[in-house]
């Protein structure tokens, strides 16, 4: 009697499962075929899109610090520079 992939899986090695709606039948159709094209899992293309979702999250959060303290006091790079120990 053969094992699913399914029932081979425990808590720690199952995914988690999302079901998304992506609004158009066009753009889930590009997805699945341009995954089979390249031989790759749905999975791991929605995977690799949440992923590279995130890190512009956080490089938009970055961006927002960094102008947020655009124009308060601080000192030129090369006295910091000059500043630490070594130099």
């Amino acid at each position: 009697m053969a094992i699913s992939r399914a029932e081979k899986q425990t808590p720690k090695t199952r995914g988690a499962r999302i079901t998304v709606d992506l609004g158009s039948p066009k753009l889930a159709r590009a997805v699945r075929v341009l995954a089979a094209a390249q031989g790759r899992p749905l999975r791991d293309i929605v995977g690799e899109a949440l992923r590279d979702w995130i890190e512009r999250q956080e490089e938009l959060e970055d961006l927002a610090d960094f102008l947020a303290a655009e124009g308060e006091p601080g000192e030129p790079l090369e006295t910091v520079m000059a500043e630490l120990p070594g130099e």
